[in-house]
């Protein structure tokens, strides 16, 4: 019997992020709708795609942590959900169009195996977690933005019309990414309480913005 989305059984381990507000409150976001297809980008201990398969959901779930794979594949045995993994860079090992794609992207593009296992320590000591995002809010204004437009032209390029891309963003990484990309929408977001400016922003596509724009040029 598979369990309820309240008793969501996960394992970790060092080198892989733990599950904490801004996990679960994508994960309850993206399963919103009529359940579909879906991707979970950078999927960690697996814990979006075992909760949007428990909500109906056909899941296909990405990494490109070897580690967080192995973990995340045991907690969606532990959890009897079927769910496909792949390990990938991103969108490389991704099969087919999505309806919706979910991801907690790392605060940089370049993360190495240690530098993951650094980061999920502190983030288990929530002092050590608050001070790490204040530095990562600065780190991020300088250096994250073209990670994120490299994810988010990838997603735009798998969903199906009118499908959604739902991810953690701080505030003024919404604001920059709406600048920056002509076609692309947030239709709705979300603050996460425990984590000042960080949000779950829902985006859709205009595809047609770009043809607009230059028509009008």
């Amino acid at each position: 019997m598979q369990k309820s989305l309240e008793n969501i059984s996960i394992e970790n381990a060092l080198g892989v992020c733990s599950v904490s507000e801004d996990t679960r409150l994508l994960a309850q976001i993206s399963a919103q709708g009529r359940p579909h297809r879906g991707l979970d980008l950078g999927t960690g201990t697996g814990y979006v795609a075992i909760y949007m398969t428990l909500a109906g959901w056909d899941m296909d779930a990405v990494d490109i942590s070897r580690r967080a794979l192995d973990v995340a594949q045991h907690n969606g045995r532990l959890n009897n959900v079927k769910i496909n993994f792949f390990h990938s860079n991103l969108f490389d090992a991704t099969q087919g169009h999505y309806d919706l794609i979910a991801c907690n992207a790392p605060m940089r593009g370049n993360e190495t195996e240690n530098s993951r296992l650094l980061t999920s320590t502190l983030r288990r000591i929530t002092p050590i977690r608050n001070l790490l995002m204040r530095i990562t809010h600065s780190l991020a204004k300088r250096n994250r933005l073209d990670f994120l437009i490299k994810i988010i032209r990838g997603a735009q390029s798998l969903l199906n019309e009118n499908g959604r891309l739902c991810m953690v963003l701080f505030t003024f990484e919404i604001s920059e990414l709406l600048a920056n990309i002509p076609e692309l929408i947030c239709s709705d977001s979300q603050p996460i309480p425990s984590l000042t400016g960080l949000n779950i922003a829902t985006f859709i596509f205009n595809n047609n913005a770009e043809t607009e724009k230059a028509l009008n040029l």
